[in-house]
């Protein structure tokens, strides 16, 4: 797995700035955290955790939670069925985005729910089969704020500086925009888009046909627990 070390490392080899603008590898941090948002909403970490109840129907959603990033992909209640029981979108909701979610039935202090969820990527969560896509990513990132670095550097009286500036604001553009394509081809996104890859999650609650519920653990059931 990749490691913000390596990261930076093969980002830095990628850029090869010979401008001297990013002289450490703390100047790409920027850009490497930029990165990380961009290709946790393309590929979000996906993490199941369980929550224990407290004899009331609401639940605190667990530690890796993000406010402003995270969902819930499905909450499974009972734990332990085979094919998973999962509760219907109607079954619960979040009330507080720092992490309160609630039930339409109470959970006892005995008993537990299965939640799935969406988190934030950090740079040891990168697969290594996205490791060199990402690392393109983040070094169109780093060209591109080269690339507005230079243009906006109109300062000089010397119209050949001038001239120098804008190139280079150019080429750092170019540079950043097929890097960016690179990092769209390998993960399927098309280039005018930039909204993730459609997901889907099965509700594994079947019912016999007719509708009639299940012999065990029917819904009425659960929401009695």
């Amino acid at each position: 797995m990749s490691t913000l070390v390596d990261i930076e490392t093969e980002v830095i080899g990628i850029v090869k700035d010979d401008s001297g603008k990013l002289v450490n590898p703390a100047d790409y941090d920027q850009a490497v955290n930029t990165a990380l948002m961009r290709y946790s909403r393309h590929k979000p970490l996906k993490v199941t955790d369980d929550i224990s109840g407290d004899g009331t129907n609401q639940i605190l959603l667990p530690v890796g939670w993000s406010p402003e990033f995270s969902s819930v992909l499905s909450i499974e209640y009972p734990i332990g069925d085979f094919p998973p029981t999962l509760l219907d979108e109607e079954d619960y909701y979040v009330i507080d985005r720092a992490g309160t979610a609630t039930l339409d039935f109470e959970l006892a202090a005995t008993d537990s729910v299965r939640v799935t969820y969406t988190m934030l990527r950090t740079a040891d969560d990168i697969p290594d089969i996205d490791l060199h896509a990402f690392c393109f990513l983040a070094a169109s990132i780093c060209l591109e704020l080269l690339a507005n670095s230079f243009t906006q550097d109109g300062d000089s009286t010397i119209n050949a500086d001038v001239v120098d500036h804008k190139s280079k604001g150019a080429d750092f553009a170019s540079r950043s925009k097929k890097l960016m394509a690179l990092y769209k081809d390998h993960m399927g996104i098309k280039d005018n888009d930039t909204s993730p890859a459609a997901s889907a999650v099965a509700d594994l609650d079947i019912k016999y046909p007719g509708g009639s519920e299940r012999l065990t653990h029917p819904r009425w059931a659960r929401k009695r627990r």
